[in-house]
């Protein structure tokens, strides 16, 4: 998979740059290559029925990123160039084994390896090598089905990666005096679950799980800064249920919502230290209280959509998306607001494979966001502009800006008509 992105973006306004203002310019060019395998294999344990499967993924990407200052889209500076190389393999393993008609188990490992190479044009001190390596013990079991019924439970390890830019980086690219610890390039995680799956009802296919999910570190990497954030250890639980009916060959409803408790774990002293620094400027302050809340964590996710059709002839969905309101600070001074949307779909596909398709997205021209943060910025008419560029306000002040919401909009209505045909 060949992909370039050029994107230009100013999310601060004139926070950085009190003359041409904060507009920066991301460059992505990579290459990416990778390949997956596996096989499965029937036999048996002690008389009883067992499945082995055996596999292995692997995938390579070659990365040239860059970012740089801009006003107007014109190039004003650079911030950092990258070349990356990172590559990953995963072997992995699992065994079921199926000890009476009502109970089998689940037994698997997988062992993940990551290495990556970053080559940094202007800093040679954001330059290196990295690598890591983690297994991944799982175990799952089915007990069931009892009148078409099961319950199931597992626990495992995990992991995920970080950008490869964050393991090398010591130096801020913007301050090269600003000493910066390199991130780890896998961060491990734990997670359980429990829940019953049931088709006891004609045609309904539902199911209820409850889970919990730990992370050694939340890690961020600020694309429009160039550095990394790597934040406390987090804890999440909640439950999901989810829900397939079709009463009808040509009837097909879905419903399925999720609820998670999020949080960080421990104290954030360091945040606790900004906190003070900008004492006596609510308009800075304010938002920045330490706190425990993961932003933009929502408390609540669903989806509901229903299809109308067969095979060929005309069809026809309705589906709905809702996003709760969800913490943008950690000591949640600053939420979003909650996003529903409905969209729309009518077709008609003929038998020789050709479908025509209409789709209305945001049916109803909602008026949300698609997405909400709440960050420090400055704007030419805040009164915090004049102390700053006066040198009156403290420099902790003028850093961080005025707290506001920064947004972008849900699309608005929109049409979109496909013609495809399949051979």
């Amino acid at each position: 998979m060949k992909s370039q992105l050029d994107l230009f973006n100013n999310f601060t306004y004139f926070l950085s740059n009190p003359v041409l203002g904060d507009q920066f310019h991301q460059h992505d060019d990579r290459l990416m290559a990778g390949a997956n395998i596996s096989r499965t294999l029937d036999g048996s344990f002690a008389g009883l029925p067992m499945q082995t499967t055996i596999g292995l993924q692997s995938r390579y990407d070659a990365i040239d990123l860059a970012l740089t200052n801009n006003f107007q889209r014109g190039f004003v500076s650079n911030v950092r160039s990258d070349k990356v190389g990172e590559g990953s393999v995963g072997l992995f393993g699992e065994n079921t084994v199926r000890w009476t008609d009502w109970l089998r188990t689940t037994i698997g490992l997988r062992g993940d390896y990551y290495a990556t190479d970053v080559t940094s044009l202007f800093n040679v001190n954001n330059s290196g090598r990295a690598d890591s390596t983690l297994g991944s013990p799982k175990f799952r079991m089915v007990l069931g089905p009892f009148n078409q019924t099961e319950f199931f439970l597992g626990a495992g390890y995990g992991m995920h990666s970080n950008d490869a830019r964050g393991a090398t980086t010591t130096e801020d690219p913007s301050d090269p005096a600003t000493r910066l610890t390199p991130s780890p390039l896998l961060v491990r995680t734990r997670g359980a679950e429990i829940g019953v799956r049931s088709k006891v009802v004609p045609g309904l296919d539902a199911s209820l799980s409850i889970f919990i999910l730990d992370q050694d570190s939340e890690i961020l990497f600020s694309g429009d800064a160039g550095d990394t954030s790597a934040t406390r250890a987090s804890r999440r639980y909640g439950f999901e249920w989810t829900n397939h009916y079709r009463p009808r060959s040509w009837i097909d409803i879905d419903a399925d919502v999720a609820m998670t408790h999020a949080r960080f774990r421990g104290t954030d002293s360091e945040q606790a230290g900004v906190y003070a620094s900008l004492a006596g400027y609510p308009e800075a302050q304010f938002g920045n209280a330490p706190g425990n809340y993961i932003p933009n964590a929502p408390a609540m996710v669903a989806s509901a959509g229903i299809t109308l059709g067969e095979k060929t002839g005309w069809f026809g969905s309705l589906r709905w998306r809702y996003l709760a309101s969800s913490p943008l600070t950690e000591d949640n001074a600053f939420r979003s607001a909650a996003t529903s949307i409905f969209n729309g779909r009518l077709g008609y596909r003929i038998d020789n494979g050709w479908r025509l398709q209409l789709d209305v997205l945001n049916l109803f021209n909602t008026q949300a966001n698609q997405i909400t943060y709440a960050y420090g910025s400055l704007l030419t008419t805040d009164t915090l502009y004049n102390l700053c560029t006066s040198g009156t306000a403290p420099a902790a002040v003028c850093q961080n800006g005025v707290m506001d919401y920064v947004l972008h909009p849900v699309e608005p209505l929109t049409f979109r008509l496909t013609v495809a045909g399949a051979f």
